[in-house]
């Protein structure tokens, strides 16, 4: 969500891009200091997990909040579906999978804002074949993303 909102505040795609890429990295080294300072070991998947995000990820969100702030309404919609499928898809997973190990209101609060998101974009569109395809993507993107997380992070990690 970070990552979205900073890149909300630029309307060129590529530096919206550059946005969502360095706040994601951004946030893994402030997190790596944070918890190195406090005496515990930072390990390397979380390195890895989160710089794979940072590639990936992190452009597709800059991009998807520059293109919701445009004209073009089928760019807006495709532009939501980055964020929407991380939370969502993230939620589901933390309720399907770690659910007993963690605060279930977390998960629920998570799916919860990426739903509320669509809403916005929703109302903010207000055209047809964009909610259409808005919610098509966001459902796309949440499903790749829960199996990203359940299939191939499970397998590495």
């Amino acid at each position: 969500m970070c990552a979205f909102a900073l890149a909300l505040f630029e309307r060129d795609p590529r530096r919206a891009a550059l946005v969502g890429f360095a706040s994601l990295v951004a946030m893994l080294a402030g997190y790596a200091l944070a918890t190195e300072f406090r005496g515990y070991p930072v390990g390397t998947s979380m390195f890895v997990r989160w710089g794979v995000a940072a590639v990936i990820a992190g452009p597709a969100i800059g991009v998807g909040a520059a293109w919701l702030r445009g004209r073009n309404p089928l760019r807006a919609a495709a532009g939501v579906a980055p964020i929407v499928g991380i939370l969502v898809g993230e939620g589901l997973y933390g309720l399907t999978v770690v659910a007993a190990t963690t605060s279930v209101g977390y998960w629920i609060g998570e799916v919860a804002v990426g739903l509320t998101l669509v809403v916005l974009a929703a109302i903010r569109l207000r055209n047809g074949p964009g909610i259409a395809l808005m919610l098509a993507l966001s459902a796309i993107a949440s499903v790749i993303f829960y199996l990203v997380y359940t299939r191939v992070l499970g397998a590495l990690f």
